[in-house]
């Protein structure tokens, strides 16, 4: 599923990548315009960067993630590409050790997606997921190959250097929980409930992270951010298959997950997460 409601998905490179740099900046009040413009241009010199520094040519993030290294880069102030790339690695590595323990814990049986692996609108292409593209300025779970995907030039990078490092760990993290999901036995149909699900079992694995003293201040702030800039366009029917929340849903569901672990995020509840949109 993706991490964006899908008609956010259908834009072009130079829509997305802008798109993805204001959801962040409009919730920073406090920055100038001047200092907003120098954002803007940071990113794009952190897209190049990583352009010039990617040497593998599948954009396979597969491997021996570092599940130790602790999640934490000023990542808003200079971009480092091999920071980012430690950032990427340690997060799937430790999504794997919390998923490990987890899924067992939900009645699921657990297994690591078959591959994470990046790709760039900008440029053309990425994997489909079955008859379905690769979305651009977005990130992806696809069941049929069972393999976590996003834009590396307009989602992430953007996220990673507009919002923070852990603000690009959530958009892997909620990814993550889609792939969960397809690992445990009761489902949610697709939708607001699968998206708010993911959601919530993202802050539960954030939970898990900060007690394993992981985290940095202002980590949690970061994702909460990432959070609410990826809500549903206001008047989005929650019966709507590609609607993902409001920024309340999403950032109760992402709290819930937070303050209580996944057993509060399985099974999925409805009653408290979704608002009436009578």
């Amino acid at each position: 599923m993706n991490l964006l409601p899908r008609s956010r998905a259908r834009v072009r490179w130079g829509v997305a990548f802008v798109l993805a740099v204001l959801a962040v900046l409009v919730l920073l009040p406090g920055c100038s315009a001047e200092s907003r413009h120098n954002l803007v241009d940071t990113i794009r010199e952190a897209v190049d960067q990583a352009k010039q520094r990617r040497a593998e040519q599948s954009g396979d993030t597969s491997g021996q993630p570092d599940a130790r290294s602790p999640i934490g880069t000023d990542s808003r102030n200079a971009f480092d590409y091999a920071q980012y790339q430690n950032t990427v690695s340690s997060t799937f590595g430790l999504l794997e050790r919390y998923w490990t323990e987890t899924t067992p814990a939900l009645g699921g049986t657990y297994s690591s997606p078959r591959a994470y692996t990046y790709y760039r609108s900008d440029e053309g292409g990425g994997p489909a997921c079955g008859r379905d593209p690769a979305p651009p300025g977005n990130a992806f779970y696809c069941p049929v190959g069972d393999f976590i995907a996003w834009d590396e030039s307009g989602l992430l990078i953007p996220y990673y250097v507009s919002g923070g490092d852990f603000a690009a760990s959530f958009v892997l993290a909620h990814e993550f929980g889609h792939a969960m999901q397809a690992r445990l036995p009761q489902q949610e149909q697709p939708g607001v409930m699968r998206e708010l699900q993911a959601d919530c079992f993202a802050g539960a694995w954030s939970r898990w992270v900060s007690q394993q003293g992981l985290l940095e201040a202002g980590d949690l702030d970061e994702a909460t951010l990432a959070v609410f800039s990826a809500r549903d366009v206001p008047g989005t029917a929650w019966t709507d298959p590609a609607a993902h929340g409001s920024g309340f849903e999403r950032t109760r569901a992402f709290g819930d997950g937070v303050e209580l672990g996944a057993r509060a995020c399985y099974p999925a509840p409805a009653e408290r997460w979704v608002l009436s949109r009578g």
